[in-house]
């Protein structure tokens, strides 16, 4: 009897069932994650518009590097038909050269160079208007590629497609369903000016970390909004708005109770503060930041000036480095969907939407408003509820997604207006 139990415990099996060998294996690991990344409905909501969106500006941007379009020369030819040019060109240097456009110029030659140290001086323009943070980032990615407007394209995109997916969430966390969520992810990725998200510039940067800054603050996170909010307002002077929104944010979810974790709060300035000292130590001007704003023709005034001025001349529907109806359009839907949102009595988004508008038209100019607006996150979710009728859903994207097509197709051909 003994030795036919030693016989049965011999015969046993003792190899671990193949499911538990198949779950120890590193692909099936990796295959669940996958699995639960796309099962994600923020992720494929975010992963949708980014794709369409960023497909659509490259094919401009393709179609554009090719072809040139000149007036006619021909002088009896009243009918002013245009000559049309078809050039080889090689993809990746035409896409670098986009990228290095306007502003984006300026934070590349950060990057690469650093912050001008002089006496402070407003007799040209110069760097200093521009923040830190997205150049050392960008610097960092360039130590490792060796290729600068390539790599800030890249470093942008993925940005734009995280900020996309937080953005998602954060509707929800604020109590808009999914729908809301769905079509402000969309709405925000086919904004006409978004092609700036994907360039050598801070939008797709700044939009992450004010979305997170907020999304952390929702979650009662307050270490994780300080130190998120303290990074925006060291990527952008309008990040310090986080600072009195989210208190406002606290107040609204402990019910007007104050404890010691709203201290956490007071990180927001740190950056904005730490840069102002850095310019103090490289120019004697704290403020070089602001005060060089006059070199760029932007100085400080009444908000609704420059959209009475349009007002006043609405038939100049472009001028060089502003197309003037296009900037009016996005002031003047922030400042809506503002109102709106104070309306509901959501406060904190409110107040970051009419502040961050307000400033933006402080400078008494139009240009560039509408990359300044597609940033103000908070007006796509109050977009997205007045598309929950499938009419006006569907004349929204439309309106975008044409939009976004000829500006970017503008942009691809060097006109200023698209550039600002």
């Amino acid at each position: 009897m003994q030795s036919s139990k030693y016989a049965l415990n011999e015969a046993t099996p003792t190899v671990e069932p193949s499911s538990v060998v198949r779950a120890s294996r590193p692909e099936s690991k990796f295959k669940r994650v996958l699995q639960t990344v796309w099962t994600d409905r923020a992720f494929r909501s975010a992963l949708f518009a980014f794709a369409l969106t960023r497909l659509i500006i490259l094919f401009v941007f393709i179609c554009a590097a090719h072809f040139e379009v000149l007036p006619g020369t021909i002088p009896e030819d009243t009918s002013r038909q245009p000559h049309i040019i078809v050039h080889r060109e090689t993809l990746i240097p035409k896409l670098a050269e986009l990228a290095a456009r306007g502003d984006g110029n300026w934070y590349i030659g950060i990057a690469r160079h650093g912050y001008e140290r002089r006496a402070f001086d407003t007799s040209t323009q110069r760097n200093w208007a521009f923040f830190p943070v997205y150049p050392m980032l960008l610097w960092v990615f360039y130590s490792i590629t060796g290729e600068m407007q390539l790599t800030a394209i890249a470093l942008s995109s993925f940005l734009l497609l995280w900020a996309l997916i937080l953005m998602h969430k954060t509707a929800t966390a604020f109590g808009f369903d999914q729908g809301v969520a769905d079509r402000s992810v969309f709405y925000l990725a086919a904004f006409p000016t978004s092609y700036f998200f994907s360039l050598a510039m801070t939008e797709s940067l700044f939009l992450l970390l004010v979305v997170a800054s907020f999304y952390a603050a929702r979650r009662d996170s307050w270490w994780g909004a300080g130190v998120l909010g303290a990074i925006a307002s060291a990527t952008r002077f309008t990040g310090i708005l986080l600072f009195p929104t989210l208190c406002i944010q606290y107040w609204q979810q402990h019910r007007g109770r104050l404890r010691t974790d709203v201290l956490k709060l007071l990180l927001i300035p740190v950056g904005l503060l730490s840069f102002m000292y850095f310019l103090y130590s490289i120019t004697g001007d704290a403020l070089a930041f602001l005060n060089i704003q006059g070199s760029w023709a932007r100085h400080a005034g009444l908000f609704f000036y420059p959209l009475y001025g349009y007002l006043r001349r609405p038939n100049e529907i472009g001028l060089p480095w502003d197309l003037r109806i296009v900037n009016f359009s996005a002031a003047v839907l922030g400042l809506v969907c503002g109102i709106i949102l104070a309306k509901r009595r959501e406060w904190s988004l409110a107040l970051y939407t009419l502040a961050s508008v307000i400033i933006a038209l402080s400078s008494q100019l139009l240009q560039s408003q509408a990359r300044y607006t597609m940033v103000v996150f908070p007006i796509f979710f109050v977009l997205a509820g007045w598309g929950r009728n499938t009419w006006v859903d569907q004349t929204i994207r439309a309106i975008l997604l044409v939009l976004l097509g000829l500006m970017s197709a503008l942009y691809a051909g060097h006109f200023s207006a698209a550039m600002a």
